[in-house]
């Protein structure tokens, strides 16, 4: 069965018969092909274990609502770990957080097993380790 067609509205009155979807001409064939291909990132993290001056160092960025974060990590100058009654050992970490033209220093716990580096008082986690180039956003505590 033949799809039914429209006047794609030219003033000379001389359109082009054109398949009837409920648009026009252009929104079918010029626009952006957004359903076959990936949605936007909005969020990555990078760890690199051998940094210029020898730390390790991981960087990442997030894109919400609140805007663009910045994040770039090392390890505390005391190289402090701690233990948890859990079995887990995590390090001190100082965390640079940049949000527009403000810095602000948090520190966070990085676990070296599983690479990912928490950030208690912004409630934020990175994982570098992430698929689509890793992870950096806010996480809900488990109850």
């Amino acid at each position: 069965m033949a799809q039914p067609y429209q006047y794609n509205g030219f003033p000379n009155g001389f359109g082009y018969p054109q398949p009837y979807n409920g648009q026009s001409y252009v929104a079918n064939n010029f626009r952006p092909q957004y359903h076959n291909s990936r949605p936007r990132k909005k969020s990555g993290c990078k760890y690199n274990p051998n940094a210029k001056n020898g730390a390790e160092v991981m960087t990442g960025w997030n894109k919400s609502r609140k805007g663009f974060m910045s994040f770039i990590a090392s390890p505390h100058k005391t190289k402090s770990k701690i233990k948890h009654p859990n079995g887990g050992n995590t390090e001190l970490w100082m965390v640079k957080i940049t949000m527009g033209i403000q810095e602000v220093w948090h520190t966070g716990f990085f676990n070296p097993t599983t690479k990912k580096l928490t950030i208690p008082a912004l409630t934020m986690v990175a994982n570098p380790n992430a698929a689509n180039g890793g992870y950096f956003g806010t996480y809900l505590k488990r109850r």
